[in-house]
């Protein structure tokens, strides 16, 4: 048998594999003596002939042998496709091979063995590409559930927008604010007080705060970028990246006369849809005139840093406070 588990939600391609790898330790191998796993330890390569090897071989005192092959269709060599077809026709029933990739579902199936594989109806596959809006709520919502928690909608949303479609930090969130509820329902307060926001949502926060002048806020953000230790250099390249995100999603939305969906920013800027959301609200607040003196403006200081007139930190301040007049 040969099965696929694909896909750039590694938390949840990993999940299958482990529970696969469960279930068969539980019905054939107990011992552990059937099990192989490549790339094996130590190395960061599969070796075709040891991999084929495990493959083809007859099972020691159990009805099946379980092959794992982890990375191989995203990493081997084009002079080894010949090969490796040959090899995995020889495979035998007695043998299950897991092929766990990590690329996402597009490039997996562009595969040549994964599309030869699929003609012959030889592959079980299971693709697991990034979770998105609702899909992740859903998660949460049950991931909450099996963790033994309650969460309120207006949580689950905030939570969703600090950490975006990463499951593997999501758990860890998740787990903290379990902990930290004790039984009572996680709220919106609890994860304003215990998730700390992506770096992305930082500097929408920003721009949330320039279009409403709000001072203060500004300042408390930009405090807490710092003291969290962020390079301003970066900060202010991270701004420059914003702006340059909203001149082109401004530029569409009057190309459509204001009739652009979020999927269509997703699709024209190549960004993820919750980054194509924010943008969508935020291009409403700001003209085009605007954005492009404020690009302008970061052109400028860049040059100026560039000259050693300002240092980054003192650009970052200028800009800020430029864009919020």
């Amino acid at each position: 048998m040969l099965i696929c588990v694909y896909g750039d939600d590694t938390f949840r391609a990993r999940e299958k594999v482990k529970q696969m790898q469960d279930a068969f330790r539980e019905k054939f191998d107990p011992s552990g003596f059937n099990t192989t796993i490549f790339p094996e330890e130590g190395k960061t390569t599969i070796e075709m002939g040891a991999a084929l090897q495990a493959m083809c071989s007859v099972p020691f005192l159990s009805p099946k042998r379980l092959v794992i092959l982890k990375d191989l269709l995203s990493s081997w060599k084009k002079s080894d496709v010949t090969a490796w077809k040959e090899g995995v026709s020889h495979v035998p029933d007695s043998s299950i091979v897991i092929f766990w990739e990590t690329a996402e579902p597009s490039v997996i199936e562009k595969n040549v063995l994964f599309q030869d594989l699929q003609k012959q109806g030889q592959v079980h596959a299971y693709p697991f590409p990034m979770l998105k809006d609702a899909q992740l709520e859903r998660w949460v919502q049950e991931r909450v559930k099996k963790l033994g928690g309650v969460m309120e909608s207006r949580a689950r949303r905030l939570l969703v927008e600090y950490s975006g479609a990463d499951l593997w930090r999501l758990q860890t969130e998740l787990e903290k604010l379990v902990a930290y509820a004790q039984g009572q329902e996680i709220t919106e307060e609890m994860v304003r007080t215990l998730v700390p926001a992506s770096f992305e949502e930082h500097i929408f926060a920003f721009i949330d705060a320039v279009s409403q002048k709000d001072g203060k806020r500004i300042l408390k953000l930009l405090q807490e970028e710092r003291w969290a230790g962020t390079n301003d250099h970066y900060l202010l390249s991270m701004l420059a990246r914003q702006i340059r995100l909203l001149l082109g999603a401004r530029a569409l939305f009057e190309k459509h006369q204001g009739k652009i969906s979020r999927d269509q920013l997703k699709d024209a800027l190549g960004v993820h849809p919750f980054v194509a959301q924010k943008l969508l609200g935020q291009i409403k607040v700001f003209s085009l005139p605007v954005l492009k003196k404020a690009h302008e403006a970061l052109y400028r200081y860049d040059g100026f840093i560039k000259q050693g007139r300002i240092d980054s930190e003192l650009a970052v301040d200028l800009f800020l406070t430029e864009l919020s007049k």
